[in-house]
């Protein structure tokens, strides 16, 4: 850090907690692919076009969650945290799917109510950036 620069914003734990669902559903979600498990796919016919947008959807949870504990990207993990929560939907009737339908619904939340966070670590970014480039 420069001398005579103030600290980013402190990360409120709320923020770790959302990251961390978004994180670990997709770690879980690569789980039951290697396992063959399938949460979503299990009763569709069409599996292998389902498989390769899972395993985008996936990997797209576990990089949004990195991305939001470094205070960038709240828009679209508010999204995916809403569109996940509501693609497990149908599928509810296991408690495992509904813990992770009620994970991503608190993770939108966390991500909706902290959102000056990401405001302020915006600011706080250009307000410290190396005009150099």
């Amino acid at each position: 850090m420069r001398s005579g620069t103030s600290p980013p914003p402190p990360r409120p734990a709320a923020i770790d907690l959302a990251a961390a669902i978004l994180v670990f559903g997709g770690l879980f979600g690569f789980s039951q692919l290697a396992v063959g498990d399938y949460i979503l796919t299990g009763s569709l016919p069409a599996r292998d076009p389902i498989l390769g947008v899972a395993t985008i959807a996936y990997a797209a949870s576990v990089l949004l969650g990195i991305v939001v504990r470094m205070g960038r990207g709240w828009l679209p993990a508010l999204n995916f945290a809403l569109l996940v929560g509501l693609l497990y939907l149908p599928a509810a009737g296991r408690p495992l799917v509904l813990t992770l339908v009620l994970a991503h619904a608190v993770a939108a939340v966390i991500l909706f109510r902290f959102r000056r966070w990401f405001t302020d670590v915006a600011a706080w970014r250009r307000a410290h950036s190396d005009p150099a480039g």
